[in-house]
């Protein structure tokens, strides 16, 4: 039998590199963005497609553009092979996943429900009196 306290802690730290894998690829907008505010001088004198116009004043917002275009695509295409990869994986299993969320707009009625109500019980009840 293998030891708990190691599975406990693979388990943590597979927990943790996923979780870290999913904020990274959240902040990946931030990351291009700042690494752009801290590297603009070498940008604009280096990878600046537009440097030798100088009367556009683009200061490598250029070079920003086209790697925010790339990931943009990057995201597209991996959402999409996420997509095909789980149509083709488990078509059957997400039905059974999506059917559980899924609620009857028309719920048959109990029986007792459906007849009328007895007048009889206003009849059968009576308050206790104040003496």
């Amino acid at each position: 039998m293998p030891n708990f306290a190691a599975m406990l802690i693979c388990r943590r730290l597979i927990a943790v590199v996923l979780l870290f894998g999913i904020i990274s690829n959240c902040f990946n907008y931030f990351i291009i963005s700042t690494s752009y505010h801290f590297n603009k001088s070498y940008i604009a004198s280096v990878l600046c497609t537009n440097k030798d116009k100088p009367t556009l004043h683009c200061e490598g917002k250029c070079f920003l553009d086209i790697k925010l275009k790339e990931l943009e695509q990057k995201n597209k295409q991996e959402q999409e092979h996420f997509k095909r990869a789980i149509e083709t994986v488990a078509p059957h299993e997400i039905a059974l996943v999506f059917g559980v969320f899924e609620t009857d707009l028309e719920t048959p009625t109990s029986f007792y429900l459906q007849q009328k109500p007895i007048g009889k019980a206003n009849i059968i009840f009576h308050p206790p009196k104040v003496a």
